[in-house]
């Protein structure tokens, strides 16, 4: 719950006193609803989690340049009347942040459109002795990946995000697309792609951050979530009545995601939950469990996604500062079952 929620249900708090009616009814206004396109769908812009090395920088397009140099025979400096005159791709992809813990909201997916990253880099025709290439945006944030890593095919320079121009606190005017990595990867506001002879150790991997940030198998619940009301800020749980169609999320690298388990009692048994097919690796699973308890009461629900090497989510995962991926985890009251 963030700070902005709990004031608010602390001010209602005070103001409703000993109304328990009334905070039944907030408990029932917080409770997520299915957006209109059904789960796992695109975030809407202004919903698009933020994570940023520091304050979002003022970049004037007219005057934004995006450099290809260093260890390189034909450095490149486009403009970005040119990088939008490239043949743009259109990719549906799910981004998260190294730090999303399992059932995290630090996750989204969106439409990005914008022009292939490789055939950039083979224009600027890099070295020989460049092994990797220093990424930095316009708000002083840099980053470092292997040359081979970035180009891939796969990788790309976004300028729409959902049918429009990338947001400023997205990376207005260009950002780079690596899927399969964490977002501290895919520098916003990119200006600058330089080749060098020596791993690149940047702002966030010098702070004891992964510096290959591969995506690790990762999952959360759609439905249900915990509603932060007045009646459960001591011990959070979802209220449901049964049975219930658990929805969620699960996400991996290269790998995909193959198989999601659901246990309702704590890890001690577990289901196979259906998954709905996705297009792509790097574009979130929805996963569905329809849980039909004989009795009311509080179940402890975990789920252990696995990913296409056969990696599972453990029930604790202590190298959080490779990504997070213990078991997702939820409170569940069942407070009437058919």
């Amino acid at each position: 719950m963030n700070r902005r929620k709990f004031v608010k249900l602390a001010g209602a708090a005070i103001a409703l006193g000993g109304a328990p009616a009334a905070a039944r009814a907030l408990a029932a206004a917080e409770a997520p609803k299915p957006p209109a396109g059904g789960w796992g769908g695109l975030t809407p812009n202004a919903d698009f989690y933020v994570t940023s090395y520091g304050a979002t920088p003022r970049v004037d397009p007219n005057r934004w340049r995006l450099k290809i140099h260093g260890l390189a025979a034909n450095p490149l400096e486009l403009d970005l009347a040119t990088v939008k005159s490239l043949p743009p791709i259109s990719e549906t992809l799910t981004l998260e942040c190294i730090g999303n813990p399992p059932n995290g909201t630090a996750i989204g997916n969106a439409l990005w459109v914008g022009p292939k990253l490789r055939p950039l880099l083979e224009r600027a025709r890099p070295s020989r002795k460049a092994g990797y290439a220093a990424l930095r945006g316009a708000d002083g944030y840099a980053t470092g990946i292997p040359l081979d890593e970035l180009m891939r095919e796969e990788n790309f320079l976004p300028h729409l995000m959902n049918g429009e121009a990338l947001p400023p606190d997205h990376g207005f005017p260009l950002r780079i697309f690596i899927p399969g990595k964490y977002g501290m990867k895919q520098p916003k506001w990119l200006t600058e792609i330089e080749f060098v002879d020596r791993e690149f150790v940047g702002y966030w991997e010098a702070r004891g951050w992964s510096n290959s940030a591969w995506r690790k198998i990762n999952s959360g619940f759609f439905y249900p979530q915990v509603s932060y009301s007045l009646l459960n800020l001591v011990a959070p749980a979802a209220r449901v009545t049964a049975p219930v169609e658990m929805v969620g999320w699960a996400l991996a690298g290269p790998s995909g995601v193959h198989r999601v388990d659901v246990s309702t009692d704590d890890g001690a048994t577990w289901d196979t939950a259906e998954i709905t097919p996705s297009r792509s690796a790097y574009i979130w699973s929805v996963w569905k469990y329809r849980f039909a308890p004989r009795r009311a009461g509080n179940y402890k629900v975990r789920v252990r996604a696995v990913d296409g090497d056969g990696r599972a989510q453990p029930p604790s995962d202590p190298d959080t500062s490779a990504g997070q991926s213990a078991q997702a985890r939820l409170s569940l009251d069942v407070t009437a079952a058919a």
